[in-house]
């Protein structure tokens, strides 16, 4: 399957319209669908941008950019080539075409006194002709060289400004395309926090659900005010950390369940950590902590109960 269709396929998973991606990513919609077709005549005006609209819708709807990056650039130089080779083909054409001139041969016939008399006084005032075209030439081409001078400069203060323009239009699509990666990243933590069903069960004990059946991973994010060791055990067996670890600033670990279980976080130096499940913050009770002890936080993994009618 192309890239082009993998992003077509992936928008219609997602349910969302042209529309919608256009609203996402700020692009035309007719890019949006001129990307879907593989119809790059319609960036025929703006070719070196197409790869940019391309990342940027995949970055909106969660394709992966790096996969389809080398398929996007190979896409797009063949098709320039192929064009630049039909306009080549169209010129060579034109010019084949054109009508070659021909030269023809003057038969000179015999001249009488009279009009080689003619001839000569028509020679001296082609000669006097001939020193006004001289000067003329000159004067022309003091003129050309004052025009050459004069479109010189227009050409070079065009060129700086589309330099400018050019400079601005990719300031425009790295603001967007920050802006995409900021929105995608919303939206994935969203999702994030409506997958997963979080209960607060007893004393600095969670209960989790809805995570076996859409294999959600948990992402848990600790703060270490202090730098303090952090071990996470599943089902009483260390899966991460150990007491000699020292740990600062964040502690992140992405947790993958396939079972119902039981995850007890311990952190060897309490200092107010915060403690955080896919987004979703867990309150720790301080009351049920003693100081200079380690503190102990209890996620149960269970899966949905299933009621019959």
């Amino acid at each position: 399957m192309t890239y082009y269709q993998i992003l077509r396929q992936r928008r219609l998973d997602l349910k969302l319209s042209i529309q919608d991606v256009s609203s996402q990513t700020r692009l035309a919609p007719e890019y949006i669908q001129a990307i879907e077709m593989n119809n790059l005549e319609v960036f025929s005006d703006d070719f070196s941008f197409v790869r940019y609209f391309v990342r940027a819708y995949c970055d909106a709807i969660g394709v992966n950019w790096q996969a389809v990056q080398a398929e996007v650039d190979a896409n797009i130089n063949a098709y320039a080539h192929q064009r630049n080779m039909a306009l080549t083909q169209a010129q060579k054409r034109m010019v084949a075409s054109m009508p070659s001139g021909q030269g023809r041969k003057i038969k000179r016939s015999k001249q009488s006194n009279f009009q080689k008399r003619i001839t000569r006084l028509s020679r001296n005032l082609k000669w006097s002709r001939k020193r006004l075209i001289r000067v003329g030439i000159i004067a022309g081409v003091l003129i050309f060289g004052l025009l050459f001078v004069v479109n010189l400069g227009l050409d070079y203060y065009s060129s700086q400004q589309a330099l400018q323009e050019e400079a601005n239009r990719k300031a425009e699509l790295a603001e967007k395309e920050a802006e995409t990666e900021r929105l995608a990243q919303q939206r994935q933590q969203e999702a994030q926090k409506e997958d997963i069903v979080i209960e607060n069960t007893s004393t600095n004990t969670y209960t989790i659900t809805n995570v076996l059946e859409n294999s959600t991973p948990l992402e848990l994010e600790i703060t270490l005010p202090l730098d303090s060791t952090v071990v996470i055990y599943k089902d009483g067996e260390v899966i991460t950390g150990d007491t000699s670890t020292i740990y600062s600033d964040t502690f992140k670990k992405e947790i993958t369940v396939d079972k119902e279980c039981t995850l007890e976080i311990e952190i060897g130096s309490y200092s107010g950590n915060q403690f955080s499940v896919n987004g979703n913050n867990l309150a720790f009770d301080e009351n049920y902590w003693y100081p200079g002890e380690p503190a102990y936080l209890d996620i149960i993994i269970k899966a949905n109960e299933q009621t019959g009618e």
